[in-house]
Order: C-alpha cells, then sequence, then structure tokens
C-alpha cells in the first residue's frame, strides 16, 4: 500500500493539490485494459473517474510480484508495496524503517553484517555464515544469495514489494517466508534530477540524488548517488567513541540503449561501501562476581540496557561492500503464433561482496575474546524468460497470461573467522564464570566468596603463556543452480482466473567447513581457546545435491472490478547446508526447509474506489526450520517444524473530508513449534541444558503489529501546501531469543513519530521537520546470552528518539 498516493481531479487542483512525485520510468508506462489510469507507484497520481466523472478516488498502484506489471489489486498474492513518495515521507534509510509499516515482517539491520529478516514469524539468523535466509532478496531483477545485501545502500528506490509467504514458483530458493523485492528508478523519457538533503539526531546526515534522461531516441542514463553519515546512538564510554557511527557511500548508474525498435537494453552498475565502528550490544543482569571483576578492569562498568551505553575494549569494526554489474534486454516480439504481445526477456548479472569485521566477544572491558571476521562472495545468474498472452486457453475460456523460462545460478563464498584469546584471558580463567563454563555448573561460587584481588595484573603475567591462542574456523561453498519455471493466469469467465505454477530446482552444494586450535601455542598442548569453547581440530569436506518441485495455485473470484476474492497454496524450498561456526565437527549437517502455505483473502476498492481494504487469511507449515541455538559461547545449529498462522490487513481511506487520508495496516502471527526436542533452554536451566519447545511460540514472532498514519493536506497562500502526518506503530510482545528465556521477552508497546512539510505547488521543493519514537520509547531489539559470562544478557537496543529536517529539490 502506498501512503499518501491519493488521485485528485483536474478541478480539485486548488483544494487538494498533489504531492511531490518522481518523474515515471519510461518503460513501465502501459495500463491494463480494465482499469481507468495505472501509474506506476512513486509517479505523479492521476484521477480515477468514477460512475459520477467528477469524484476523485485513490491512484492505482502497480507492482511486478508476479514478474509482470499489474495492479496490486489484482494480484492473489498478500502483498504491501511502499513507493518512493512514502520513503521520502517517513525518512527511511533502510529496510528496517521500512517494516515497520508492513504487516507481520521484521527486519533488524543492527549488525550490518548479519541481518535479521522474518516475515510471518519465519527467517534465520545468519550470524551463523552457513545459513541462507529464509526471505528473499531482489533488487532490479536480479536476486542475491546473502542476507548481508539487506544491509547494502537502500537509494534511488521507486518503491519496495513485500510478498509474504513462499515465493519459490518465480523468484526460486530461499524465499519460504517471502520476499523483498527492491525497485530502483529507472531512465525517463524526459530530463529529470531530483536531490534530498537530510539532517538529524546523532549527526546524522545523508545526502541523495539523481539525474539523467534520454538524451535521443536510442540512448539514455541515470546516475544516482548516496552518501550517509551517522554518530551512532551508543555509546562506548571505556574506548570513549561511538558505536555503530555510520560511513556508507553508494553510486549507481544506468543505461538504456534502443539499438531496435523492439529491443530494449538497460546495463545497471552499483557499487556500495560501508564502514563502523561495530558492535550494538550492551551487558546486563551481571551478578556479583562478573561485576567484581570486571570493575577492576572499569570502575565505570554497568549493566543497564537501555542507557545506550557500553564499555568493551576491542576497538571493533566492520568494513562492507558490494559491486554488482547486471545487464536487461527485453525484446518485444509482438505476435508469436496465437501468443500476442510477446516479450523474451533476458536478464544477467554478477556481483562480488566482502565483510570484514572486528568484534568483542566478551562485550566488556576485560580483554578476553575477540572474533576477526573475513568473508568473501560472488554469484553469477542469468535468467531467460518468455512473456505473452493468447486470445484463450485451446479455445476454452477467455484470455490466457502466462511467463515461463529458465535460470542459472553461481556462487562461491569463503569464511575465514579466528576467535582469538586476548591478554586478559588468563584471568578470566581464575573466575567463577571459567569454573561454571568449564564444568556446567552454574552453581560454582568459590572465587567470588574469596573476593581475590588483583586479576588483571595475574592476566597480564599470564600472557606470555597464552601466546598466540586463536580457534580458526575455514570455510569454503560453491553453489550452482538450475531452474525450469512457468505459471499461468487464465481468464475462466469474466469472474473467475486460475493461476497455476510450478518450479523446478536442482541445486548443489560443494564444501569444506574445517575447525583449529592454536598452533603457535607456547605450551605445548595447552589451548586455552578450545579449551573456553571445549573445542577440537576437523576438517570434513560436504557435498549436497538436491532437486525441489515447488508448485502453486490460485483461484480468484472477480465479483467486479472492485472487489475480488482469492485462494491459494504455494509451496517453498531453501537448501540444506553445513554448519560453518562448530566447534566439534559432529552434527554439521543441517536439512532443506520445505514450506507450504494456504491463503484465502479479498482485495476491495469501496466507496467510489475512497478505501482500500485488502485482507488475507493464511495459515503456513514448515519443515526442518533452520535455527541458530546459543549456548553460552558455543553455537549449534539444527533442524525444528512449526505452524505459522494468522492475518495481515492493509487499509488506504480517502476520507469525505478530501483533505485528509488515513492509512493503517494490522497483522496477526500464532506461530509455534510443532517439533523441537533440543532446543536451548534457559540459562536459569543449567550451562547447555536443552528443553522440548513443542506448542511453544517462536522467537520474532510478535503477535500483533499494526500502524495507523493520518494525513492532513492543506492549502496555503503563495502558492504553497502542507503536509501534516503522524504514524502510531504498535509491536506486540515477542522473544527476543530462541530458548524462549523470560529475560529476553519484549512486552507490547506503541511508538509514534510525526512529520510537517512545506512544498509548493509545482512540486520543485518541499522543506520537512519530523521526528521517530518522539516518546523515547526504550525497547530491545534482541537480548541474548552474554558469551562468557554465564547468567548475564547482552542487550541490542531499538533506537531512541530521533529529530530530523529534509530539504528535497524536483527539477
Amino acid at each position: 500500500m502506498l501512503f499518501g498516493a491519493r488521485a485528485h481531479a483536474q478541478d480539485a487542483a486548488a483544494a487538494a493539490p498533489s504531492e511531490p512525485a518522481s518523474a515515471p520510468e519510461a518503460d513501465v508506462t502501459t495500463s491494463a485494459p480494465e482499469l481507468d489510469t495505472i501509474p506506476v507507484a512513486g509517479d505523479e497520481p492521476a484521477a480515477v473517474q468514477t460512475d459520477g466523472g467528477s469524484s476523485p478516488g485513490l491512484a492505482e498502484i502497480v507492482v511486478t510480484a508476479q514478474k509482470r506489471k499489474q495492479s496490486l489489486h489484482d494480484v492473489p498474492l498478500s502483498v504491501t508495496a511502499v513507493g518512493a513518495e512514502q520513503l521520502a515521507d517517513i525518512n527511511a534509510s533502510d529496510l528496517t524503517d521500512v517494516s515497520y509499516y508492513i504487516p507481520n515482517a521484521r527486519v533488524d539491520t543492527d549488525d550490518a553484517g548479519s541481518p535479521q529478516v522474518f516475515i510471518r514469524g519465519f527467517g534465520t539468523n545468519t550470524f551463523n555464515p552457513s545459513f541462507e535466509s529464509s526471505v528473499g532478496f531482489v533488487e532490479d531483477d536480479i536476486f542475491y544469495g546473502r542476507g548481508a545485501y539487506f544491509t547494502e545502500a537502500m537509494f534511488d528506490v521507486d518503491r519496495v514489494e513485500v510478498l509474504r509467504g513462499p515465493q519459490g514458483t518465480l523468484f526460486g530458493k530461499n524465499t519460504v517466508a517471502g520476499l523483498y523485492n527492491v525497485i530502483s528508478r529507472g531512465v525517463t523519457d524526459n530530463f529529470s534530477a531530483n536531490a534530498r538533503a537530510s539532517y538529524g539526531s546523532y549527526d546524522d546526515f545523508r545526502f541523495e540524488g539523481g539525474v539523467g534522461g534520454m538524451f535521443n531516441d536510442w540512448f539514455g542514463a541515470r546516475l544516482s548517488f548516496m552518501t550517509h553519515q551517522n554518530d551512532g546512538e551508543l555509546r562506548n564510554t571505556y574506548l570513549h567513541r561511538d558505536e555503530n557511527d555510520l560511513n556508507q557511500n553508494a553510486g549507481r548508474l544506468k543505461l538504456r540503449i534502443l539499438p531496435l525498435d523492439d529491443v530494449q537494453m538497460d546495463i545497471n552498475l552499483v557499487r556500495s561501501d560501508s564502514s563502523l565502528n561495530f558492535w550494538p550490544y550492551e551487558l546486563a543482569k551481571l551478578d556479583e562476581g562478573t561485576y567484581n571483576y570486571l570493575s577492576s578492569f572499569d570502575p565505570d562498568v554497568e549493566d543497564d540496557p537501555n542507557d545506550f551505553k557500553t564499555e568493551f575494549n576491542a576497538p571493533g569494526f566492520i568494513d562492507k561492500g558490494s559491486s554488482t554489474e547486471s545487464m536487461k534486454t527485453d525484446w518485444s516480439i509482438g505476435d508469436l503464433g496465437g501468443i500476442h504481445d510477446a516479450h523474451l526477456i533476458l536478464v544477467g548479472g554478477y556481483s562480488k561482496l566482502y565483510i570484514n569485521q572486528l568484534n568483542d566477544l566478551d562485550v566488556s572491558p576485560a580483554d578476553i575474546l575477540n572474533l576477526y571476521n573475513h568473508e568473501h562472495y560472488n554469484q553469477t545468474s542469468v535468467e531467460l524468460r518468455l512473456e505473452g498472452q493468447s486470445d484463450s486457453l485451446f479455445g476454452l475460456g477467455k484470455s490466457v497470461d502466462f511467463v515461463t523460462g529458465g535460470y542459472f545460478f553461481r556462487s562461491n563464498y569463503r569464511l575465514l573467522a579466528q576467535i582469538v584469546a586476548g591478554k586478559d584471558l588468563g584471568s578470566f580463567v581464575l573466575t567463577d564464570d571459567f569454573l561454571q563454563l568449564a564444568t556446567g555448573n552454574s552453581n560454582i561460587n568459590l572465587i567470588t566468596a574469596l573476593g581475590l584481588p588483583g586479576l588483571p595484573l595475574v592476566g597480564q603475567l599470564l600472557a606470555p603463556v597464552i601466546g598466540n591462542d586463536f580457534y580458526q574456523f575455514d570455510y569454503t561453498q560453491q553453489t550452482t543452480s538450475l531452474a525450469y519455471f512457468a505459471q499461468a493466469t487464465w481468464k475462466i469467465s469474466d469472474h473467475w482466473s486460475l493461476t497455476p505454477g510450478v518450479r523446478i530446482n536442482h541445486e548443489t552444494k560443494d564444501l569444506e567447513t574445517a575447525g583449529t586450535g592454536c598452533p603457535d601455542k607456547l605450551v605445548s598442548g595447552l589451548c586455552f581457546t578450545s579449551l573456553l569453547l571445549g573445542a577440537n581440530d576437523y576438517d570434513v569436506p560436504g557435498k549436497r545435491d538436491e532437486t525441489d518441485i515447488s508448485p502453486k495455485v490460485a483461484l480468484q473470484y472477480i465479483w467486479n472490478d472492485n472487489l475480488n476474492f482469492y485462494s491459494s497454496y504455494a509451496r517453498g524450498y531453501k537448501s540444506g547446508g553445513y554448519n560453518s561456526l562448530s566447534y566439534t565437527g559432529e552434527d554439521l549437517p543441517f536439512k532443506p526447509e520445505k514450506a507450504a502455505t494456504y491463503e484465502v483473502g479479498f482485495k476491495s476498492r469501496l466507496f467510489d474506489r475512497h478505501l482500500n481494504f485488502n485482507t488475507t487469511f493464511y495459515y503456513t507449515t514448515l519443515d526442518n526450520l533452520q535455527v541458530l541455538a546459543f549456548h553460552g559461547a558455543t553455537t549449534n545449529v539444527g533442524n525444528a517444524s512449526a505452524t505459522s498462522r494468522g492475518v495481515e490487513t492493509d487499509v488506504q481511506w480517502l476520507t469525505p473530508w478530501r483533505l485528509l487520508t488515513i492509512n493503517g495496516s494490522f497483522g496477526y502471527i500464532d506461530a509455534k513449534y510443532d517439533s523441537y526436542p533440543d532446543a536451548p533452554a534457559p540459562i536459569s536451566d543449567g550451562i547447555g541444558a536443552t528443553q522440548d519447545l513443542k506448542g511453544k511460540t517462536i522467537a520474532f514472532a510478535p503477535k500483533q503489529t499494526a500502524t495507523i498514519t493520518p494525513i492532513l493536506t492543506v492549502p496555503m497562500p503563495w502558492n504553497l501546501m502542507m503536509r501534516l502526518s503522524g504514524d502510531a506503530l504498535f509491536q506486540g510482545e515477542q522473544y527476543t531469543d530462541t530458548d524462549l528465556d523470560p529475560y529476553t521477552r519484549v512486552g507490547g508497546h506503541w511508538e509514534y513519530a510525526a512529520r510537517m512539510s512545506i512544498a509548493n505547488q509545482d512540486n520543485n521543493w518541499s522543506v520537512t521537520i519530523g521526528g521517530k519514537n518522539l516518546s523515547d520509547k526504550r525497547v530491545a531489539n534482541q537480548v541474548t546470552d552474554a558469551t562468557v559470562f554465564p547468567g548475564s544478557y547482552f542487550v541490542q537496543q531499538a533506537p531512541g528518539r530521533e529529530l530530523y529536517a529534509t530539504l528535497q529539490l524536483n527539477w
């Protein structure tokens, strides 16, 4: 749904002036014959004439959720679309900002290397690099195979489409929970340019702009760029620096070549680089022994998880970036036998990604364990598809729209990571925390009772004995996928249509995973890091060879042009793999995920298209859900099975008071494990304890999500207009760790945002002031067990209050 995408009749322009808009793309100006007007998301909203001929209604929203341009109203899927206008209005800088307005969706991008993305309660913790995301990411027709692409620069965007439920038929593997489909602005017929500058709390500065158009009848280009700096909200009082401070730069060059009248070639070159001080965690719930030990390194150490202060000693960082080159060729064949408006489309792309980072694993002023991580990834993909329509299905019924094609994907991934002993590991060995980890008995309190002083000095004396002490992970994986897909929409009659589809995918993975203890230890046979982690050396090659068939079928009943009902069944698939962060080399394989979803819903345009109301009910079963379990200093991977059921609703209402539009959304999730017998238990049950989570709720699955956004547009003197808008955002209670520890539970809460914009009637400029989380609500995004301090926790806070001002120019 596009907030604020309201249409205005020409005779009503003075009373309700249109909002700032981006220029329409040259390649998406065709409109479906059954609709009055279908502008692309982000285009100038056009009037939709009703039977009376004078009353303005809400503009259509065009999406490509089925790889062809359609009105959102006609797509038999649960889809929410956010256009360029709303992205600018809410001052969105990443997909986390967007997700607040998507029912039953969650995106956590505080960890730029391992973002967590969930739809309908299902997702993957990509902290383990061998896990691929269960939510797919596609940008400008290119599927990206690593979750880290979710945190690459998002700029010059025309719209974001969020497709819920398995999307395996048209978009392939790794879409068992859904898909984020991002479309950037394209080359326009006429020369156009835009720029947007924003400044806000914590010295947040973001500038993006784009310029281009067709230079002649066969060549055009668009150049866009973005720079973003932010000091970060989390203060490290030990290192006297800001954590999560961001420095991000990106650019995109689009070329359009029309070598023939019926051939269009689009070349897309993108580059993004980011660097930031890193580790967005705070300590919480320190026991007496842990506090006494850490305060000997920093007397100001504290465990308040809501004050945006941390005290770890390692100057962590993350540097990451990507480059992508892609080309899309669209040959408009026209009539091909009995096929009309046939298009042969070839999409090819190459992308590479790098991540280098240092993390303080103990998140404390003591130098105990650090993680060095280096990742290198590249992928090549080619898709060839044929689209078109016929008058009937072999003389039966009415028209058939179809898309069919083949897909090739190959990727190479390399991980080299080291858990390195710090200079204070020797003193940590003399603490109750170490004894608890070594014995598995969390009730040991011998040293706390003795109150031994001088532990930092002990650590310094033992540092030469520990020497170059580390545990290293080395993981390589090559993936090759081949797929054939086909989907058609058969209009059986004026009221019924049927959409069957299938994708046949074959995938191979050749991999090797190894773990090695410190080879240069000074004391032969003794490796403190391996001892602490319970690790040993291993080197295991692996191979996976999997074939999957993902079918889909949707039945749609079209009551009239403004109301339709649909039901569907779809399957999705994500391949299995081997654990890349094992300490023992045991139980390495994990199975592929397979999801099946049933949906029933309706899409309506009511009251002369003044109210859009779309609702979907769903039921999803997911077999072999890939789960990551934290056990203190160790992590394990495995499989579970789960069921999620619920509802999502999008609403857009152009009220009788024509200056006011009200938009909203609502989501409900009931997601529970059907089987998870060896799940991690809360630390209060003992170190390494397990539990059976059958029938228990899934973490990161809030019961309810809701938004309501009133938008008031007021004409002003001097050819100006004012726009006032606000958001009330609700997120229900949820657990933020797999073990469902009560301490990791975040209660339901509301957050509020507001904005005021002044613009001229010609949409050449606008000035906005606004704020997010105006009540400064302090809540946690995630809470996990502390790595080496049993009974304590790491907390990652959600952002506090943020104020900002923006200036936007359009030419």
